[in-house]
Parts: structure tokens; C-alpha cells; sequence
């Protein structure tokens, strides 16, 4: 199969691109209620496998209200892809937690701002965590910031009690100005 050597976007031509449209009721998703979701061609769908597809597979749930009215249209994409953890780890090295000497192999990528509560994936939106305090940043026992143009950390109040935004200088060590 040759490519098309029009310069063309994937999808631009030819045949679609494959979507899957999956109707869910809100309280179904929620755990509420019983019952499950249905795609665009009316194939039943269990709940528990729209929620794991939800955070791998690029899904954009569509949620309606009991007169179909239109509650919310997700986002479709929650993990970093690969060039955008290469850029986050340049940026940030390992874990940003201060002190901590997880190394970038075994870091998860940690949203700034909750996933949940409209975070972005994007560059500016991350940061490697290791897994003890990514936990540890969705639980809110410690912050993650935007501070100076960068993430930064606000410690537990117990560890810190002025709460300043701080970084992990393991990795890169204090950075001074270029200019």
C-alpha cells in the first residue's frame, strides 16, 4: 500500500476516520444507578468498560439530560503522548517533588490542574511525579503550582508552614538567568 503523496492530513481524504459514539445517562456513569451505555448503532456497552476506555482510549463521552438535552462534552485526551513527556521531562527532569530521587523512567506524568476539575494535557498543564507523590498531589496533601513561569510544589503545611512554592533541585539544580 503506497502513501498518498498529496501532503495530505491522515483522515483528509479517503475513507473516516473510526469514531466510537457512546450514550450514557449521567447517573449511570456516576455509579447512581444501574444500567448501562449504548453505541451510535445501539450495541450495549457495560458501564465499567466506558470508564476505563474513557481514561485510555481517546473517548469523548457526550452526556444527556432525560430530554436528551446536551449536559457535557468531554475531552478526549488525558495521557501525554510521547513527544510531550520528553518536552516535560527536558523542562523538569525526574520527580518534582523536593528531594526526591525517582528517576524520569519510573515517573507518571501529574496534571497541574485536576484532569477532573478541567486540567489541560499539555506541556504547561504537567509534571512528573513518582507514583508516592502523584498520589499524594490528588489527594491534596501537597500543591502542585504554576510559579515563575513554572511547577512547583507547596509542601504539606506540617513540612512547610509558610507554604512556599519550591521545586526539586535534584535534578537540575538551582537554575540561574541566562540574560
Amino acid at each position: 500500500m503506497s502513501t498518498p503523496k498529496t501532503g495530505a492530513a491522515k483522515g483528509a481524504a479517503g475513507l473516516p476516520t473510526a469514531q466510537l459514539v457512546v450514550y450514557v445517562h449521567p447517573e449511570t456513569l456516576l455509579g447512581l444507578a444501574q444500567g448501562t451505555s449504548w453505541s451510535a448503532h445501539g450495541l450495549e456497552i457495560p458501564i465499567g468498560e466506558i470508564r476505563r476506555r474513557l481514561s485510555t482510549d481517546g473517548v469523548i463521552p457526550i452526556v444527556l439530560g432525560g430530554r436528551s438535552e446536551i449536559l457535557d462534552v468531554g475531552r478526549n485526551m488525558r495521557f501525554a503522548p510521547d513527544y510531550m513527556k520528553r518536552a516535560v521531562l527536558a523542562r523538569d527532569g525526574g520527580c518534582i517533588y523536593p528531594g526526591c530521587t525517582v528517576p524520569p523512567e519510573h515517573c507518571e506524568f501529574c496534571h497541574i490542574d485536576a484532569w477532573a476539575a478541567g486540567g489541560t494535557t499539555s506541556v504547561e498543564g504537567l509534571t512528573p511525579g513518582c507514583t508516592k507523590h502523584h498520589h499524594m498531589f490528588d489527594a491534596g496533601e501537597a500543591k502542585l503550582v504554576i510559579h515563575d513561569g513554572l511547577p512547583h510544589v507547596i509542601l504539606p503545611k506540617y513540612l512547610d508552614p509558610e507554604q512556599k512554592p519550591v521545586r526539586n533541585t535534584y535534578w537540575r539544580g538551582p537554575r540561574t538567568p541566562l540574560f
